[in-house]
């Protein structure tokens, strides 16, 4: 039983921070937050929970998913959005709109510099996360006065290529953009013109027959009430901008068909026209709208309760994907994989210290759960979006650290010498941290693009070349912790060395396979799909050049031209050749795999490219110099 406590220690662990993370995720307040951002609503085509519209919102214009506020207290995203959508003056005052660039905060009110120790997790996951750094926040009342100045200089610098910008055009056309999603997020439920929406509904059940019996008799040339006209028209105009302005649908509709049509809050104007009286689905907003801004908790959850029941009237499925992207919002599964793969490098480490035997358990039973935990995450992506696992960048990323946790995990099962471990935890958590800062722009569950949208081969190409991404990179890292361990080291022995050759050999040749397969598919997929096999687009040359670089290894291995630091060396510039073919290719903006170019991923990547540069040269430093005796 001892030799599988510190298994247990660990995977109870994990366990419990999941649990508790999960819990933390619930607003603490008396309105119930957490029943309202289960909302469904429609927005970039898709059915979601408000809880993402917030979440997502919020990281758009705060590069975070929860609200500091002036006096200190923080608030989850969801709490905002409700602020924002109910009661809009209030939330105008809020300091969300966070500025980086020096120059765009040298034209806005000079204020007091506040420390973002946003993260509420730790200051590691601050560190990690790209958290914690010193910004300025504004408040959409503070940036207002000068709108027009911001708007007329975004203009200005979007006609310029996005890699042609400098900080400030990006900075300017980044807040114009937030300053829109924050206004249409307050015109979502109510136009907030009238203070109570109930004693809104009242007047327009009188105004708007009385004023369309004024029109008809006005359009017949008989004597009609200019009064009740022109209240009517008045109404009209606020609720014609209000539609306009909406950020997302709330009223769906059941069509004869069975489809659901959505209509934004403003159309109520036309269900009153139509049918005398508004809707069930608009009685409950209206009363949730009145319930807030009069601080009655009670009648405030009792009306969201009543909304859902009114949703549930029209369709009951509004509420199947709805639902589980909340739950998924609220597990937070990848950055529970993170924490994981952290600890079980930590683990690892520690193994090659004291207690092997034990450590080196543990830290393989937290990767397992660690990637049961990134499995679940990506089924409820397939889920709630309907497609295969890979449709985006930020997809891919998760994606290809899946599939190498998976194969490192199976290596490790069978030469058990603890490398297969460690390269799990580095390529799971520096995969998902991509990723993570790949979803810094808002919605990842985006709907499909038009050069991916086909299912079939999203189960076919797209998967297989994804694999062979995740295998190239995972022989890269097993060889990049090879080189280190010899270097500065004496754990490599001769065993371990011929162990770990092979570990790498295996994880090419599997590349080489899924890589020209999946390569091939692809052309066969641009066939039927454009109308050619091969077109030398940058994606296509990439994936050529993954199928071309493993290929050299290999024959390079097979000729006896290189010996265990040329292998190594060359798995890792396969690093590079990899990079570029995943990342590099979507942001050269041309190309029908281009996916628009983004300045911090380009340097990022310049990153990237040059450490692993810098290992190539330690992998080939003279053997003399290695702490660990390798042959060649």
């Amino acid at each position: 039983m001892k030799r599988y406590l510190a298994p247990i220690f660990s995977i109870l662990f994990l366990l419990l921070y999941l649990v508790s993370n999960y819990r933390n995720q619930t607003p603490k307040s008396d309105f119930d937050f957490d029943l309202l951002g289960s909302t469904p609503v429609l927005l970039n085509g898709r059915i979601q929970p408000m809880d993402s519209v917030a979440r997502n919102s919020l990281l758009a214009i705060n590069g975070k998913r929860n609200a500091k506020y002036e006096d200190g207290t923080r608030h989850r995203a969801i709490e905002w959005l409700a602020e924002l959508m109910l009661d809009g003056r209030k939330a105008e005052t809020r300091p969300v709109f966070r500025i980086y660039d020096d120059g765009l905060r040298s034209i806005l009110p000079t204020k007091q510099q506040k420390e973002d120790d946003e993260d509420e997790r730790s200051p590691i996951a601050a560190l990690l996360l790209g958290k914690g750094s010193s910004q300025f926040y504004y408040s959409f009342a503070e940036i207002m006065p000068l709108y027009e100045r911001l708007r007329m200089d975004a203009i200005a610098a979007s006609e310029f290529d996005a890699k042609e910008r400098n900080r400030y055009q990006t900075a300017v056309i980044e807040l114009v953009n937030g300053l829109g999603v924050f206004h249409a997020l307050r015109n979502s439920v109510h136009h907030g013109e009238l203070d109570s929406f109930r004693e809104e509904l009242e007047i327009l059940q009188t105004t708007l027959p009385a004023g369309i019996e004024a029109l008809n008799k006005q359009q017949a040339g008989e004597t009609f009430d200019e009064e009740a006209l022109a209240k009517m028209i008045s109404f009209a105009r606020i609720y014609q901008n209000f539609e306009k302005q909406g950020h997302f649908f709330t009223h769906p509709t059941l069509q004869a068909d069975g489809e659901l049509d959505w209509k934004k809050a403003g159309a109520l104007l036309g269900e009153i026209s139509a049918d005398g009286t508004p809707s069930p689905t608009t009685l409950a907003y209206a009363s949730i709208v009145d319930a807030y801004r009069q601080g009655d908790t009670e009648k405030f959850n009792a009306s969201v309760a009543e909304l859902h029941q009114a949703l549930r009237d029209v369709s009951p499925q509004t509420f199947g994907k709805s639902a589980a992207e909340r739950t998924f919002n609220y597990l937070e599964p990848f950055y529970i994989a993170m924490v994981g793969y952290v600890m079980v490098l930590l683990l690892a480490i520690v193994s090659w210290i004291r207690w092997p035997e034990a450590l080196s358990r543990a830290a393989f039973a937290t990767a397992a759960l660690s990637l049961l935990i990134h499995t679940a995450g990506i089924g409820y992506r397939i889920y709630i979006i309907g497609y295969a696992p890979v449709i985006n960048l930020y997809s891919s990323a998760i994606f290809v650290g899946w599939g190498a946790v998976v194969l490192a995990l199976i290596l490790e099962r069978l030469h058990r010498n603890g490398i297969g471990n460690v390269v799990a935890s580095l390529v799971g958590f520096s995969t998902l941290l991509v990723a993570h800062h790949l979803g810094d722009d808002g919605d990842t569950l985006e709907m499909m693009r038009a050069v991916l949208d086909s299912n079939f081969w999203l189960s076919t190409h797209v998967i297989t070349i994804t694999i062979g991404y995740s295998a190239t990179f995972l022989a890269g890292a097993i060889a990049l912790v090879f080189v280190l361990m010899g270097l500065f080291t004496a754990r490599i022995t001769p065993d371990m060395e011929k162990s770990v050759k092979g570990m790498v050999y295996g994880i090419i040749c599997f590349s080489m396979l899924f890589s020209f397969v999946g390569t091939v598919l692809g052309g066969i997929w641009a066939d039927q799909s454009w109308g050619r096999f091969w077109g030398w687009d940058p994606k296509e040359n990439g994936a050529i050049l993954i199928v071309l670089w493993n290929a050299v290894i290999l024959h390079s291995r097979w000729g006896g031209f290189i010996k265990t630091r040329g292998l190594m060396a060359m798995a890792i510039f396969g690093n590079i050749v990899t990079s570029w073919s995943w990342m590099g290719t979507n942001m050269l903006g041309i190309g029908l795999h281009s996916y628009g170019f983004m300045s911090a991923a380009f340097y990022y990547l310049v990153g990237f490219v040059a450490s692993q540069l810098v290992f190539i040269g330690l992998a080939m430093l003279p053997t003399q110099m290695w702490k660990s005796n390798i042959k060649a």
